[in-house]
C-alpha cells in the first residue's frame, strides 16, 4: 500500500492535484494501527475532473459519484485498492489544508480536524457503521493526547458532534 501512497504523492506533486490523506491510512498515520482496505483523500470539489482524468490514465475507473464523492475502482487486470475521493468545498478544503499534519508522503488534517470529519460523517443520513467511526475517534484522542480540557477540542466536538459526543468522549477519557 505504501507504494501506491507513493505514486499518489508523486501523481499530486506532477500535476499540482491538491488532497488529504483521510479515512484509515490517515488514521495509522495518526498513531493508530487498524485495517484497512482502500484509500480514501479530501479533495476540493474544483479539483475533481483533474482527479478523474489523471486516475483514468492509470487505470482507474469511476465506480460511483455523486456530489460529495467518487469512488473508483482499478481495471480487473491490475488489483489496486479501491480510491475514494470526497469532495469539499474550496474554503473547507483551505482551512483543513491549513492544519494538516506532515505525514509522508500525502499529508492529513490535524488530529482534532480529523474527529470533526469523523462526527460530520456520523451525523450524516443513513450512516451505517458509526462504530466504526466511533473507534477511530477515540483512537485519535487516545493517540494523539487530546483532552476535553482543550477549549479549542472541546469546541469542536460540540460543533460536530453535540453535547451527546462530549458525553461520550468525556466517558472514554476518565476510563
Amino acid at each position: 500500500m505504501e507504494h501506491l501512497l507513493t505514486s499518489l504523492a508523486d501523481l499530486m506533486e506532477e500535476h499540482d492535484l491538491p488532497a488529504l490523506l483521510i479515512g484509515g491510512h490517515a488514521i495509522i498515520a495518526l498513531g493508530h494501527p487498524r485495517s484497512t482496505f482502500d484509500v480514501d483523500l479530501l479533495i476540493p470539489r474544483s479539483a475533481a475532473s483533474a482527479w478523474k482524468e489523471h486516475l483514468g490514465r492509470h487505470q482507474y475507473q469511476v465506480f460511483a459519484e455523486n456530489r460529495n464523492f467518487i469512488q473508483f475502482e482499478s481495471a480487473p487486470s491490475i488489483p489496486l485498492p479501491a480510491l475514494d475521493l470526497m469532495l469539499v468545498d474550496e474554503d473547507v478544503f483551505k482551512t483543513l489544508q491549513a492544519s494538516r499534519t506532515q505525514n509522508e508522503p500525502i499529508p492529513s488534517p490535524s488530529p482534532q480536524a480529523m474527529v470533526a470529519l469523523k462526527l460530520h460523517a456520523i451525523n450524516q443520513p443513513g450512516r451505517e457503521d458509526t462504530a466504526k467511526d466511533w473507534s477511530d475517534i477515540l483512537a485519535i484522542i487516545d493517540a494523539q493526547s487530546l483532552t476535553l480540557d482543550d477549549p479549542e477540542f472541546s469546541a469542536t466536538v460540540l460543533k460536530h458532534g453535540g453535547e451527546k459526543a462530549i458525553a461520550r468522549i468525556a466517558d472514554h477519557l476518565t476510563r
